[in-house]
């Protein structure tokens, strides 16, 4: 099924004397109506599962209750895709990314005004917090162009769907760079939290603990003694049956508890989702487990993508966690897994700097383009901009590896 072109208005074009190309943008309001063999492409440009129709389903299937979802193909003058883009209207609160000093005053406000701060917004990306894009552009194609062609039709589905910001999220620092063309259009780059990742050199965990510094390796021992006495167990669930047997209604509100506690809160992944995911990347996704008896304590998803291992979402019961370096233990039972599948990096994803750093992963920022829609989030933004998107301090560096 080919996708409605966009109206006339949404059709970027120059006078006949520049020498951009001139991009129409195809949009389709569900997945199952993209065309399969345009989208399919994106791998040439972008191979990863976070650009899967099986990945977008999951999260349109899990969120269809609060948001409103979009894809978007650009093609050129021959109609060949020349970009690939997921947009979603969803509500979130800008308040999360904002300094110490402003959350806690909002955290006082909102005894009176519950919804302060939750502003309808229009991404290009998604409302799951990975620190991964939803846009690619073919190397070939001329990205402000391409840019531009986007940003109108962004522009159109922001009046109709009444939307406060219009974001761009999230890119790593090569990605923000192609993007700088946002710039003269309004937008305003501000930075999110830094994805960390390790570079996996190593068989396993052990491999990995042997090549630490000793004072380093210690205090992984040290947390590894702790938890051998709490007596609670381990579990590596890799069986899609399985996983789901055990992720229950319970289980999840550990994550919930996860989240209530985080200091960036985008947004609650239901239940759907992960039952969602393991349902349709059964041979992707892994769950980590640990149990006092019976019952899960903590949990951390995992998802091969590539090359790739990404640590997804976890989940903690805090009353277990001191006695036993719950949090700690959880991350090296994760990594040891993710090690014996062969990767080239683990992303251990972001906030947790200074745990993260002590790994021994290395950090690279991630950014995001905001652009206020409407005169009164014009002048929100334009005053309030510093204090909503402060920039961010720079985490900790360890040198924690043996020469």
């Amino acid at each position: 099924m080919t996708p409605p072109v966009v109206p006339v208005s949404h059709v970027h074009t120059r006078p006949p004397s520049s020498a951009r190309p001139t991009y129409v943008v195809r949009v389709v309001g569900r997945v199952a109506d993209l065309p399969a063999s345009d989208w399919a492409k994106v791998r040439e440009v972008a191979p990863t599962v976070f650009m899967d129709p099986r990945f977008l389903e999951t999260v349109e299937r899990a969120f269809a209750s609060q948001g409103r979802f979009h894809h978007a193909i650009v093609v050129d003058r021959h109609e060949r895709p020349v970009a690939w883009a997921s947009l979603c209207t969803f509500p979130v609160d800008v308040l999360t990314l904002a300094g110490p000093g402003l959350q806690a005053l909002a955290r006082g406000a909102r005894a009176a005004l519950p919804g302060l701060g939750s502003l309808r917004t229009l991404f290009v990306g998604l409302p799951v917090s990975l620190g991964q894009s939803h846009l690619a552009i073919a190397p070939d194609a001329e990205p402000a162009a391409v840019l531009a062609a986007l940003d109108e039709t962004l522009q159109a589905i922001a009046a109709r769907e009444r939307v406060w910001l219009v974001v761009w999220k999230e890119f790593d620092p090569a990605g923000a760079a192609r993007l700088a063309p946002l710039l003269e259009r309004g937008y305003r780059r501000a930075e999110s939290p830094a994805m960390h990742a390790l570079d996996a050199r190593f068989k396993d965990f052990a491999d990995y603990c042997a090549a630490l510094k000793s004072h380093y390796r210690y205090d992984v021992r040290r947390s590894e003694r702790k938890f051998r006495a709490s007596g609670l167990r381990v579990a590596q669930l890799h069986d899609a049956a399985a996983i789901r047997r055990v992720y229950t209604a319970e289980v999840h509100r550990l994550y919930e508890a996860v989240v209530a506690r985080s200091p960036v809160k985008l947004e609650v992944l239901p239940i759907e989702f992960f039952h969602e995911l393991v349902r349709r990347l059964p041979e992707l996704v892994s769950l980590t487990t640990i149990a006092d008896g019976d019952r899960i304590v903590a949990f951390n998803w995992g998802l091969m993508n590539g090359r790739v291992h990404h640590y997804l979402f976890c989940g903690l019961d805090y009353t277990r966690a001191p006695d036993a370096d719950l949090y700690f233990n959880l991350m090296y039972h994760q990594l040891d897994d993710a090690l014996r599948r062969g990767p080239e990096r683990v992303e251990v994803g972001q906030t947790a700097d200074t745990f993260k750093a002590r790994l021994g992963c290395g950090a690279t920022p991630r950014y995001f383009f905001v652009k206020p829609h409407g005169l009164v989030a014009g002048a929100a933004l334009r005053h309030g901009f510093d204090l909503l998107f402060p920039a961010r301090p720079r985490g900790p560096v360890y040198s924690v590896f043996r020469a």
